[in-house]
């Protein structure tokens, strides 16, 4: 048994289990310092741990974008607002220990600081609150390690990730200052020289100053001594050397990667084995595929084959080898194992693809995929939705002409055709849903699901497609509900979702997916056939016009419009197709623009576009003023109420606006012009237009807006109080310009003099007739007393038809445009 004096030893001793004598009071105060010795050491290190498993499962989560250059150091998961705490648990965990432990176990004396585990308390609150994102406060506790005297080793790694949080706070410069002495003046073999200088290497980066940062993160990658961080050091480099064009020295970057083989990241591996061969230099082309082909083969790169099939895709595309590209890029897309960056980074590529070919079509299909991999609030993300909007008129009417074009041929065959026709139909929905099924069976090779032949019925894909369409044969679509078997129960659930949902549309007819079916479902009378063949007409026409102004994608636009040429279609559209081509192919001095335009002038003289090109002298004036400029010409027409001028202006422009995005504009301004001049049904009629003609744009949106409420309000018509607010009405017609405006100033005049209550204005009312309407007028006795004045008597007598209306007959004068039916009956 042994017996100690020492207090310190004794509790050591306690620690190891080693039991020993003393008085029952010792004992006592020993228990006491062990208990407090223990808790200390047990807050800490339980604090320490769970910084260290929050730590771990942030860089386990993290998801690499090889497509842009590497983070020095990973702190944000994708879909994370970086201005925001941390979705990783384990930080504040790490912080309540490392308060607490500063809080209970602290022994500051005079200044100085008796326990040494305080200052690792506060490097462990630092750097917890660093990787939660919250900089402020870690730099707080950072500044206060580095004034609390700390010992060297955590003075000197405080003073390090105090800097990092400067670069996340934007004090890059500061920080610089602040480490580049101690970069310079630490010694190869510290264990915070890697650290040091590849923290200065981040700041650097955020500057754009490559090629500092390509210097310290060098050094950094020389003195690293864990292969994970030499990895990631050695791969920045590259990229950054890549970058500044020093292909050679980026190479070997990446090859010394290689050369850790499995102590690195595989998946920084792979990506550097993947660039070490796109760098070299000295091969060829085929001999980059075969090398990049072989890291295919090998199993254990199975969880990377998207990342190297969508390399061998650019290398084809590179190439000129287009299907190849497109088939690899599919490849990629299909990969189980796809990470969200590369799928970005396919479709982006794609895209580019396609809309430099000039597939817009295929390019919508893929931005259309690409928007959900972003957030809504995102820069790219409105990027990408603008581009979209961009294509939105190509797509709908590509759309258009392939469901039309379908549709026509279809209606061009024979019964026994149509018949034949759709049973092939049905067969190829059968094998492409068998092939769907395939490729989701072997994505989950693991289940059960897609054994055998002799598997069970819910377990074999071949069965489950015949049994579906067995009975889409024999039932059709019908919705899940109850009593589904009959016709009638449905018929009334239906009804009842349509009075619940105003705006649903379509038939209600249940379809059973049979070939006589669908020959039963085709448009069978006359109207319905040429409403097909008028919208099929007007969408060619829209796309060759799309594509000539807004795309200048000549080659497409002639396509689209020869194409509308050879076609039966109304001369309105037809006129329109020859003079695009005629100011298509004048463009080249082709001699078919000679032929279009004697086209034009000899059977379409009367037309707008005639008119145009045979007045040469007009023509090359209206190519010298941009279609914006004559726009703005006619609205400032229409804001002066001077219509039928703003109508004669308004027809050039519809012309060389055509295919542009002012041509939707134009057309509703022409339909508010028709109808200020011609009243509220011409008004309609020509909404209606503008409605049919450009149902993919704003405007058209507008003109169906406009026309519910005209609808929803009669027409337009008065209702409500009628007040005693007379308007004193004297008609002239519009070649009498000169005579109205003389009679206005003199009625304005002689008014100011006997009644300054009243006002005068002069509106144009349509084509034929402009009114001078004296307003303010309360009692009908007053315009009789009046008309004794000589001045005014003198003017009433000049204009016989003048009459006097209540203001809401006046308005609906205006909106009628039946001024003489109301004056007979004022009368």
């Amino acid at each position: 048994m042994l017996k100690i004096k020492n207090s310190h030893f004794s509790i050591l001793l306690l620690l190891m289990g080693i039991s020993f004598s003393c008085s029952t009071s010792k004992k006592g105060l020993l228990n006491k310092e062990y208990h407090a010795l223990t808790t200390r050491y047990n807050v800490l290190f339980n604090g320490k741990e769970a910084y260290s498993i929050g730590k771990t499962i942030l860089f386990q989560a993290f998801e690499e974008n090889f497509y842009e250059l590497l983070p020095v150091e990973p702190i944000n998961l994708r879909g994370e607002n970086f201005d925001e705490t941390t979705i990783i648990p384990g930080f504040d965990r790490a912080e309540e220990k490392a308060v607490k432990a500063i809080q209970k176990h602290s022994i500051k004396i005079d200044e100085t600081q008796y326990n040494s585990q305080i200052d690792e308390a506060y490097m462990l609150l630092g750097k917890a609150r660093y990787f939660d994102r919250r900089f402020f406060p870690a730099l707080e506790a950072f500044n206060f390690l580095l004034e609390s005297g700390a010992n060297p080793s955590i003075y000197l790694e405080g003073k390090i990730w105090r800097e990092k949080t400067n670069i996340r706070l934007k004090n890059t410069e500061l920080a610089i200052e602040n480490l580049s002495v101690l970069a310079q003046s630490l010694s190869k073999k510290n264990k915070f020289y890697p650290l040091v200088n590849a923290t200065l290497a981040d700041a650097y980066i955020q500057l754009k100053q490559l090629d500092s940062a390509s210097l310290y993160i060098h050094r950094a990658a020389i003195q690293e001594p864990k292969r994970k961080n030499k990895a990631r050091y050695l791969f920045i480099s590259g990229q950054l050397l890549e970058t500044l064009q020093l292909r050679d020295s980026a190479r070997l970057q990446f090859k010394s990667i290689g050369q850790l083989n499995r102590k690195a990241p595989r998946t920084i591996l792979i990506q550097a084995k993947i660039k070490e061969m796109l760098l070299a230099s000295s091969l060829e082309t085929d001999e980059k595929l075969d090398q990049i082909e072989k890291l295919l083969k090998n199993f254990e790169n199975e969880p990377f084959q998207h990342r190297i099939q969508s390399a061998i895709a650019k290398l084809h595309l590179g190439q000129g080898q287009d299907s190849l590209a497109v088939v690899y890029f599919e490849k990629s897309l299909q990969a189980p194992s796809i990470d969200s960056f590369t799928e970005i980074q396919n479709y982006q590529d794609l895209a580019a693809y396609y809309f430099e070919k000039g597939s817009y079509l295929k390019t919508g299909e893929y931005l259309e995929r690409l928007l959900p991999l972003f957030e809504d609030s995102s820069f790219r993300y409105n990027q990408i939705k603008r581009q979209l909007d961009n294509l939105s008129d190509i797509i709908l009417y590509e759309q258009s002409v392939k469901e039309t074009d379908s549709i026509l041929e279809i209606l061009s065959m024979s019964e026994d055709e149509q018949l034949k026709y759709f049973n092939n139909y049905i067969e190829e929905k059968q094998l492409s849903t068998k092939e769907e099924l395939k490729v989701a069976s072997d994505k989950k090779r693991f289940q059960i699901l897609g054994r055998t032949e002799a598997s069970f019925y819910f377990y074999n894909p071949n069965l489950i497609i015949q049994g579906k369409q067995n009975y889409l044969a024999v039932w059709g679509d019908r919705p899940n509900v109850d009593n589904w078997r009959s016709a009638m129960a449905i018929e009334n659930i239906r009804q009842e979702n349509k009075n619940k949902l105003s705006d649903s549309k379509g038939s209600n007819k249940i379809l059973q997916e049979t070939p006589e079916s669908f020959v039963g479902s085709l448009p069978q009378t006359k109207a319905e056939h040429d409403s097909i063949k008028i919208t099929n007409h007007k969408a060619y026409l829209q796309l060759g016009m799309i594509y000539k102004e807004k795309f200048k994608n000549f080659s497409l636009a002639k396509d689209r419009l020869y194409h509308l040429l050879n076609l039966k279609t109304a001369d309105e559209i037809k006129v329109q197709a020859l003079y695009h081509l005629f100011r298509m192919e004048s463009e080249t001095n082709s001699p078919k623009a000679k032929q279009h335009k004697k086209n034009l002038l000899e059977s379409y003289p009367n037309t707008p576009f005639a008119q145009l090109i045979s007045d040469q002298e007009n023509f090359d004036d209206f190519k010298l003023n941009t279609p914006e400029l004559l726009y703005k010409n006619v609205l400032k027409l229409y804001k002066k109420q001077l219509f039928s001028e703003a109508l004669n202006e308004i027809e050039p422009l519809m012309v060389l606006s055509s295919g542009s995005f002012l041509e939707p504009k134009t057309a509703l301004l022409k339909a508010h012009i028709i109808g200020r001049m011609k009243g509220v049904d011409e008004w309609k009629k020509a909404l209606a237009q503008v409605l049919s003609n450009y149902s993919a744009t704003e405007e058209a949106k507008n003109a169906n807006i406009l026309i519910e409420k005209i609808e929803k309000n009669k027409n337009l018509k008065e209702s409500g109080v009628v007040y005693k607010n007379y308007k004193w009405i004297f008609p002239f017609l519009s070649t009498e310009s000169k005579l109205s405006q003389q009679f206005f100033e003199k009625l304005k005049t002689a008014l100011t003099i006997n009644k300054n209550s009243w006002t005068v204005s002069l509106d144009p009312f349509n084509e034929e007739y402009t009114f001078v309407v004296v307003h303010g007028i309360r009692d009908l006795k007053e315009t009789k007393s009046i008309e004794r004045d000589n001045g005014i008597s003198d003017l009433v007598q000049q204009n016989g038809e003048n009459f006097v209306a209540l203001a809401s007959q006046y308005r609906a004068i205006i909106k009628n445009k039946n001024w003489k039916t109301l004056r007979d009956e004022s009368n």
